[in-house]
């Protein structure tokens, strides 16, 4: 008979068939009774006891894994090659409480899990039809299976219809905040990143002192982990590589790299990290490590939907606004802190997957462009073939590097194991680390440049470097005196312009940040004129950001002239030291602005706002210069992410090097020595023409110097002067504002200076944190409190919170009430002016505090 079987089989093809089908389908009806106590349904990790048969002591075991603590998704069950199965088993141990090993194919790859022993678990309704869909398959439909898985959207649509059946909630998390050095190196308690919590807050004199790096490196997770959630740390997970490879690349160890649980080191890491354990800092220090260096972390995703921590589960997400965040424009950073050359996005295609379907208009509107490694090209091809359709030509901007690069590199993940350690560390070291730490270098390189070109000379007592770079205003290395600079042309006497004190008081009008030409000329004795005999000393005056608020005499150039400038008691006069003479009167009214009356503005201002009435009796005669467009265009692109002797160095450097040589001015050194200062003419169009990069990082303008360079090439493209001049007839702020942030290194605020200071757009509202702060005060507290961030939104709003109250030149209504917040000016407004002042950020920042307070405890109770 067995013979007679066999023989049947092997000549008759249909009943071989038959057999090897029906055979086992047999066999397993025979052992029905064991085949539900030794199998767990296939790719379905959280089933509860419904899914099988009642009261089976293995299935209920299985299912307390599901109850037993362990977040894990359906389709998280894929067992990577570099995590530790025995961790593990091990881990899924700890947090069931149990010993119970069963056998679980899930996703076609065989694994261990740790199930609970008690067989009194509680189990929810489970969807029955599953079941029948589910009940032991025969081994040849197994496999065939564990051969063809199914795509991830399928899986994705099962693991949907089987939400109800599943005991893991899904969740709605929130990302961090972004990480750069403004909210991580910060002195002011209430804008630190919560995660910073570990570093020393340095103090604030030495934090506004302190040069750092603007951003250049932005780099991009998708979403924080459960792991990451739990420890409120950015990759989190212990077996994330993120903080493995950073350290490497910037000089520390994230941690020993051993196992707490199982006391064994993680073989992916330890035998291939750069520094040893006396190298080990805690999280808040590797951010700030990171942060030092000119890189800055966030995500992708602000908040989503998702079961466990895998990326391709994330559903009904919100991006973050990264986009603005680029632009300078989220929480009041400011366009001078950010100088992005790459973003990176960490978790490989699927994070790519994700920035493509938010912010592929980015790369149509031509600003981004993939990098050009295989990886980001291929991840990023869509969002270039969009650019591409929309006749987006990056050839050239590519080249000059005027156009953010998008790196697409392998994922940090430790659900990532298509590549090793070693792999990802080599790329992330060529696509991030590398080129991120040569721009830190080559800043690094320009502020020692700009430090050399401000040590004193020889015969100047010796100063630390600090001090020669911002040295202070009371004790100047160098002094222009007026008994000095009465000696220069005496032949040209002082003329008096004619105009009220009401009208123009250069001491509140040439020091409040508008312009960054005039010197500040000691008055050793009282002036010719009888009005002047009663001035303030020079050795009382107060001190400002931009000078002194009470000086007397001011020298500068002006065009092709060099002219001192002096405030009596009832007027404004002039003399010039160099340059023709004839019509400097009328030259001088069209600077100041004389055509437009100031005492009826301040009549009509103070009727609209009691307190800027109060202001205004204080602080008369502030103006808005009417300047040069050119010299106004490129001093605001260099007063990015500096401060006043930074800029004013800079912009020396920039009139010696490409403008015109006019005179030089004697001066009194330390010591009694004498010397002189140079004056030169501000740069054309046509003498900055052979201007280069590198010759303008060599004056020490750093990143500037490409804003320089590209603005120049565009400028003479639209026109040049003319161009600029042309907007002085466009009569909507908003138009000329669109207008100027064409050119690189404009964004909004820098433009409004522009237009409001050279080009007659009255209208224009400068808007940063300061004037924020007074619109949220005097106007609306909405601004403030509901919308941190200076979106462009918010800055539109807060510029027509100043235009609709002051119908009549808001931009220069908007710069009294700015004037008034300078320390230098406190000594000079009312006491109540003062009180309300001090009140106000006393009770914002009390506000803030409690705002943190809550969020701290309500972190603690989630």
């Amino acid at each position: 008979m067995q013979t007679l079987n066999h023989n049947l089989r092997l000549r008759t093809p249909l009943l071989s068939l038959t057999f090897s089908i029906f055979l086992p389908f047999a066999r397993s009806i025979s052992h029905s009774a064991y085949a539900s106590t030794t199998f767990i349904p296939p790719t379905h990790l959280h089933l509860s006891p419904a899914h099988d048969c009642a009261g089976t002591p293995a299935m209920m075991n299985a299912a307390a894994v599901s109850s037993s603590g362990l977040r894990r998704s359906p389709r998280s069950t894929r067992t990577s090659p570099y995590f530790s199965l025995q961790e593990t088993r091990r881990s899924a141990a700890s947090a069931s409480g149990g010993d119970d090993v069963a056998s679980v194919r899930g996703d076609g790859v065989t694994k261990k899990m740790i199930v609970k022993g008690s067989s009194d678990t509680k189990s929810e309704p489970a969807n029955t039809s599953q079941t029948k869909k589910r009940s032991s398959p025969s081994p040849k439909k197994t496999k065939r299976k564990t051969k063809k898985s199914p795509s991830k959207n399928k899986a994705k649509k099962a693991k949907t219809k089987s939400s109800t059946s599943a005991t893991t909630a899904v969740e709605r998390t929130r990302s961090f905040e972004p990480v750069w050095w403004g909210n991580v190196l910060t002195a002011d308690a209430d804008l630190r990143h919560p995660h910073a919590a570990g570093i020393p807050t340095p103090a604030p004199s030495k934090a506004q002192k302190e040069p750092l790096p603007p951003v250049h490196t932005l780099i991009l997770g998708t979403h924080p982990s459960i792991a990451s959630l739990d420890k409120n740390q950015m990759y989190g997970h212990p077996m994330n590589a993120f903080w493995y490879i950073a350290g490497d690349a910037l000089g520390f160890r994230r941690s020993a790299a051993i196992s707490p649980k199982t006391g064994k080191p993680y073989v992916y890491f330890h035998d291939h990290l750069r520094h040893d354990n006396d190298k080990i800092l805690e999280y808040p220090r590797q951010l700030e490590q990171m942060v030092r260096k000119g890189f800055a972390i966030w995500d992708i995703i602000a908040e989503c939907e998702r079961e466990g921590s895998l990326d391709t589960d994330i559903e009904m997400e919100v991006a973050n606004p990264i986009r603005t965040f680029c632009e300078g424009e989220l929480n009041d950073i400011g366009s001078e802190n950010l100088s992005i050359k790459r973003i990176v996005i960490a978790n490989g295609t699927t994070g790519a997957k994700f920035f493509m379907k938010h912010f592929s208009e980015w790369f149509v509107d031509g600003k981004l462009y993939a990098a050009p490694d295989e990886i980001s090209q291929r991840a990023l091809k869509t969002a270039m073939n969009k650019a591409k359709k929309a006749n987006v030509s990056l050839e050239e901007d590519m080249r000059n590097g005027r156009l953010i690069e998008v790196v697409c590199l392998p994922s940090v993940s430790p659900a990532a194991a298509k590549f090793t350690y070693l792999e990802k560390r080599d790329a992330w070291d060529k696509g991030c680390y590398g080129p991120g730490l040569a721009d830190y270098e080559e800043w690094n390189r320009s502020m020692k440049e700009a430090m050399k070109l401000t040590t004193p000379s020889k015969q100047t007592k010796p100063k630390s470097p600090r001090k020669s770079v911002t040295p202070s205003p009371k004790k100047p290395s160098i002094r222009l005196l007026s008994s000095d600079l009465a000696a220069i042309a005496p032949e040209n006497e002082w003329v008096d312009l004619k105009v009220p004190a009401k009208e123009l008081r250069p001491s509140a009008t040439l020091t409040n940040g508008q312009c960054f030409n005039w010197l500040v000329v000691d008055v050793e004795q009282p002036a010719e004129s009888d009005d002047s005999a009663n001035s303030t000393p020079q050795k009382e005056q107060q001190q400002s950001a931009w000078g002194t608020h009470d000086a007397q005499e001011w020298v500068g150039p002006l065009q092709n002239r060099v002219i001192s400038i002096r405030e009596t008691r009832t007027s404004t006069e002039y003399r010039v030291l160099y340059g023709p003479t004839a019509e400097v009167k009328e030259d001088l009214q069209s600077y100041f602005r004389l055509e437009t009356p100031l005492a009826p503005l301040y009549e009509e201002w103070s009727k609209a706002d009691v307190r800027l009435a109060k202001i205004a009796n204080a602080i008369p005669g502030v103006r808005i210069l009417r300047q040069d467009p050119l010299e106004c265009m490129f001093s605001f692109i260099c007063s990015s992410n500096n401060n006043i002797p930074r800029i004013a160095k800079m912009l020396s450097s920039f009139r010696e090097t490409y403008g015109t040589f006019m005179m030089e001015l004697p001066t009194r050194q330390e010591g009694g020595d004498s010397g002189a200062v140079p004056i030169y003419s501000f740069p054309t169009l046509s003498s900055l023409a052979d201007a280069t990069e590198d010759e303008l990082r060599g004056m020490g303008l750093g990143y500037r110097a490409k804003y320089i360079i590209e603005t120049r090439d565009l400028l003479n493209k639209c026109g040049g002067n003319d161009f600029l001049l042309s907007l002085r007839t466009q009569q909507d702020a908003e138009t000329v504002q669109e207008e100027l942030i064409k050119f690189s290194g404009i964004g909004r605020k820098v433009a409004d200076c522009i237009a409001l200071f050279s080009l007659d757009s009255d209208d224009a509202i400068p808007v940063d944190v300061h004037v924020q702060h007074i619109a949220s005060r005097d106007y609306d507290p909405t601004v403030l409190g509901e919308a941190k961030s200076l979106t462009p939104t918010i800055y539109k709003r807060v510029g027509d919170l100043f235009r609709d109250r002051f119908d009549s030149y808001p931009g220069w209504a908007h710069s009294l009430l700015f004037v008034a917040e300078l320390p230098s000016f406190r000594g000079v407004l009312p006491a109540d002016v003062v009180k309300e002042m001090d009140d106000w950020k006393e009770h914002e920042q009390m506000k803030k505090q409690e705002k943190k307070e809550e969020s701290k405890k309500a972190a603690k109770t989630k």
